[in-house]
């Protein structure tokens, strides 16, 4: 029995050294448990709570026609060119993937922008994004709406078990555009600020949080709609 302890010894300090050598990322990794659903859905949640929202609608927008939007085609970011090279080097674009998953599970028909054909995205980027080159796209893709915007990196850091942190790129505050297909006109526009720097996967979700609220009824405070949605999950 003594002798199986100090194998097991052995082993549990070999680990430790092994962890330590690899650095505070592995060891994060290693230890901790991975978020469920829920718990993401809360911490979205709470990332909502805590930022400060602003939002415009049109005057003459009707209520019954925002609610028909369910198709929807999300362009947001590029491709980077410096390292890391591609989608994920561009935090617009990576918010803009996750935006398409958040929006799908909240009942949207999404369309991926971002994989549009080179030559398009080339003609969009060269006109400035604006919002009548944004609905002719639309139109092509058969969609109802574009969904668009711009995201604004931020830094934080990080700490592992042993105190070490890293630097990492945060969401610090996202501007978001609701265009009509139809007249070309920008439905509904809205800024977020988070007080804590956001992680892309999070503030994707919690920004499809505010557009769908938002889309169902633009006269509703969204901080108590979220405040609501967040106690019903809880």
């Amino acid at each position: 029995m003594k002798i199986l302890k100090k194998k097991m010894g052995v082993v549990v300090l070999s680990l430790a050294i092994t962890l330590f050598l690899t650095g505070c990322v592995e060891i994060f990794t290693v230890l901790s448990v991975p978020l469920t659903a829920l718990q993401l859905g809360a911490t979205a949640y709470q990332s909502i709570e805590k930022a400060d929202i602003d939002s415009a609608v049109v005057s003459n927008i009707d209520t019954k026609d925002l609610k028909k939007i369910k198709r929807v085609v999300v362009v947001m970011g590029g491709e980077s060119t410096e390292p890391p090279v591609g989608r994920i080097g561009d935090l617009g674009a990576v918010v803009g993937d996750n935006l398409c998953v958040q929006l799908s599970k909240l009942g949207f028909t999404v369309r991926d922008g971002n994989r549009l054909e080179s030559s398009i995205k080339i003609k969009l980027a060269g006109s400035g994004h604006n919002a009548r080159q944004m609905a002719a796209v639309g139109k092509a893709l058969g969609v109802q709406a574009v969904v668009t915007g711009n995201i604004t990196a931020g830094q934080n850091r990080s700490y592992g078990m042993l105190g070490v942190g890293r630097m990492n790129t945060v969401v610090q505050s996202a501007t978001l555009k609701i265009i009509d297909v139809k007249k070309a006109d920008t439905l509904i526009l809205v800024t977020i600020n988070y007080k804590n720097g956001q992680n892309p996967h999070i503030a994707a979700e919690g920004i499809a949080m505010v557009l769908k609220a938002k889309m169902e009824d633009p006269t509703l405070d969204i901080k108590k709609v979220i405040k609501k949605e967040h106690n019903h999950v809880g």
